[in-house]
C-alpha cells in the first residue's frame, strides 16, 4: 500500500474511477464519475430489486436508507433526525425556498451568483407571495471575506428574514464566510441556508460549526455519487416550522423529523444504496484528506495559469476564499473557440461562461485528477493563448 497522501495513493485511488484513457476530466462542479465500488453496489442492488420487487424483498431498502441518513449525519457532523435523502441541491433548496412561512413585503438576501435552485425559485415565490429578492453583488475575483460579507449586511434591514448563498460558486468558485455570515443571521433573526452544491464531497464541512439552518448537496458532483440522489440537513429548531413540499402515501402527522421532506412515493431503491457507497469511500479516504487534495491541485492549477500573462483569473488564488472551482478567462480570445478546442484536440473536458462579469473557461478537478494532469491542461492553455 503506497504512503497515505503520495502521488502513487491518489494514482491508485485515480485507478478505481472508469475514465476513459487519455481524457483529462475537469468538471467535478456539474458532475463526476463514480468509483468501480459505488458502481458494482448499484448494479448488484439494480438486479436485486428487478429479479423479486416484492414487498418482501424491498423491505429492506428502508433499513438501508436509515443507515445511509446516519452516515450523512455523521460525514455533515448533524443528527440522523435532522437528515431528509433528496433528490439533488436544487430540491433541497426548494424544499426550503416553498416552505419557509412569510408573508407580503417580507425580504430575501441572495447573491447575484447563487445557483438558480435558490436565485430564481425565490424569484418566482416573491412574484407570487409579493416578497421582495435582495441580491448582493459578487466581486470576480473576491479580494476578502470581509468584502463579500459587506455585499450581504449592507442590504439587511427590519424586513430582512431569510439569507441565501452559496457556499462556492460554480461561476467564479468564490467561497463565502459561511461562519461569519451565520453569525450575522442569527444577530437578525434570518433563517440562513447554504447551497453545499460545491462543497458537499469537496469541503470538510460541518454544518453545526458553520452554524447554518439549512444546507443542501447532490450526490453527483464532489462525492462522486449516483444522478438524482442527494441531502438536505435542516437545523432541528427549525424542522417544525418549515412545511414540506411534497405530501403524500407514507406522511404522518405532525412529523419533528427531517423524514417530512422525502415523502415523495415510490424511491429508486438501489440508488440510495449506491449513495451510501459512494459516502462510504469518501470517508475511507477521509474528508480532510479529500479537502487537502483539492487544496493542492487547485493551488497547481491556478499558479500556472495566473503566471501567463494571457489569463485573467477570475478565482480567488487563497485557498480560504476559493474551493475546487478554478474559473479564468484568455485575454484576445473566445471562450466558446477555446472550449471546443481544449476538447476536441486535447481531450480536456470542462465548462464555460459564454458571457457577462463571470465569463471564461472553468477547470474543477478532484481526487481522481493528478499534478500531471494540472501540468497538462494549464500546458494547453498556455498553448492556445
Amino acid at each position: 500500500m503506497p504512503a497515505t497522501g503520495s502521488e502513487d495513493y491518489w494514482s491508485l485511488v485515480k485507478r478505481q474511477f472508469p475514465l476513459s484513457a487519455g481524457l483529462i476530466y475537469l468538471n467535478a462542479a456539474n458532475v463526476c464519475p463514480s468509483s468501480r465500488p459505488v458502481l458494482d453496489r448499484h448494479q448488484e442492488y439494480l438486479r436485486d430489486f428487478h429479479a423479486d420487487p416484492s414487498f418482501q424483498n424491498r423491505a429492506k431498502y428502508d433499513k438501508l436508507q436509515e443507515s445511509l441518513r446516519s452516515k450523512l449525519a455523521a460525514m455533515l457532523g448533524a443528527t440522523p433526525d435532522e437528515i431528509a435523502v433528496t433528490r439533488n441541491t436544487s430540491e433541497g433548496s426548494n424544499i426550503v425556498v416553498n416552505g419557509i412561512d412569510l408573508k407580503e413585503g417580507d425580504e430575501i438576501i441572495v447573491t447575484t451568483h447563487n445557483h438558480p435552485s435558490s436565485f430564481d425559485s425565490w424569484k418566482v415565490r416573491a412574484q407570487r407571495a409579493k416578497l421582495v429578492v435582495r441580491e448582493a453583488p459578487v466581486p470576480v475575483p473576491a479580494r476578502s471575506k470581509q468584502e463579500l460579507t459587506d455585499s450581504i449586511t449592507s442590504l439587511i434591514n427590519p424586513r430582512t428574514r431569510v439569507l441565501a448563498v452559496t457556499h462556492v460558486t460554480s461561476t467564479t468558485g468564490n467561497r463565502y464566510p459561511v461562519n461569519e455570515l451565520a453569525a450575522i443571521a442569527r444577530k437578525h433573526n434570518l433563517w440562513y441556508h447554504v447551497d453545499g452544491a460545491q462543497t458537499f464531497g469537496a469541503l470538510d464541512v460541518n454544518v453545526k460549526r458553520i452554524g447554518c439552518d439549512s444546507y443542501s448537496g447532490s450526490s453527483h458532483k464532489w462525492l462522486m455519487g449516483p444522478l438524482e440522489a442527494g441531502v438536505l440537513y435542516i437545523r432541528k429548531e427549525r424542522i417544525d416550522g418549515l412545511w414540506p413540499s411534497i405530501v403524500t402515501a407514507g406522511w404522518e402527522p405532525n412529523p419533528k423529523t427531517a423524514r417530512k421532506f422525502e415523502v415523495y412515493g415510490q424511491r429508486d431503491n438501489p440508488r440510495l444504496v449506491a449513495f451510501e457507497a459512494a459516502v462510504d469511500f469518501i470517508t475511507l479516504i477521509g474528508m480532510a484528506r479529500v479537502e487537502e487534495r483539492l487544496r493542492q491541485l487547485t493551488t497547481r492549477l491556478k499558479s500556472q495559469l495566473a503566471a501567463s500573462p494571457a489569463v485573467v483569473m477570475k478565482t480567488p488564488q487563497d485557498w480560504e476564499l476559493s474551493g475546487g472551482v478554478v474559473k479564468f478567462a484568455v485575454r484576445g480570445k473566445k471562450t466558446g473557440e477555446l472550449y471546443d478546442r481544449l476538447y476536441g484536440q486535447h481531450r480536456v473536458a470542462l465548462a464555460q461562461t459564454a458571457s457577462g462579469p463571470s465569463e471564461g473557461l472553468r477547470f474543477s478537478p478532484h481526487i481522481y485528477n493528478s499534478m500531471e494532469e494540472m501540468d497538462e491542461a494549464a500546458s494547453f492553455i498556455k498553448r492556445l493563448a
